[in-house]
């Protein structure tokens, strides 16, 4: 059994050691790239006047392009500490910010608890940075903003089609005839 207590042989493996070490932590191609965190915002209705740490999950959909060597590339959740309530326009509102861990640029999906249900969003996270999620309770999506629901288009009816029915060769009545008094 080998004693290490002050001897030569300590002060070289220690040595050895400081030098495995150093030769690890040469730079890299990608050290240059910046760490793209994500701004998180929620806004919800509180619990029985209480406000509550909200959890966002972080999935990562399609990663794509080249990340800086401490970008995440897994799931992960940032816990979001609300304040409040507040009074909103008679609501008692929560409100909170966070920022996520780096990640890595792809298409990454964000997911969080509010009062009214689950909500989520995709968003796509590039090098360049500057992408803000809002969360805020009945609306969907996290953008933040009203969603506008999608009409679906209507085709346009021939001429002498009964709109009601969608029965078609209605004749129109002239204009110069009146209908008979009963």
């Amino acid at each position: 059994m080998t004693s290490f207590n002050g001897g030569g042989n300590g002060i070289v493996l220690a040595a050895a050691a400081a030098m495995l070490a150093l030769a690890g932590c040469g730079g890299s191609a990608n050290d240059a790239l910046p760490l793209i965190r994500v701004a998180i915002s929620v806004k919800t209705i509180s619990a029985g006047g209480e406000c509550e740490t909200i959890p966002v999950r972080i999935s990562p959909i399609a990663l794509s392009g080249v990340a800086n060597k401490y970008a995440n590339n897994r799931m992960m959740v940032t816990d979001v500490a609300m304040n409040g309530p507040s009074d909103e326009n008679g609501a008692p509102m929560c409100n909170g910010t966070g920022e996520s861990l780096p990640l890595a640029p792809g298409e990454w999906e964000f997911s969080a608890p509010l009062r009214s249900g689950p909500h989520s969003c995709r968003i796509q996270v590039a090098n360049e940075g500057g992408v803000d999620v809002i969360f805020v309770d009945g609306l969907e999506g996290c953008s933040g903003a009203p969603v506008e629901p999608e009409m679906p288009e209507v085709p346009e009816m021939p001429e002498g089609t009964d709109p009601m029915t969608g029965e078609g060769d209605m004749e129109a009545a002239p204009a110069d005839e009146a209908a008979p008094a009963g």
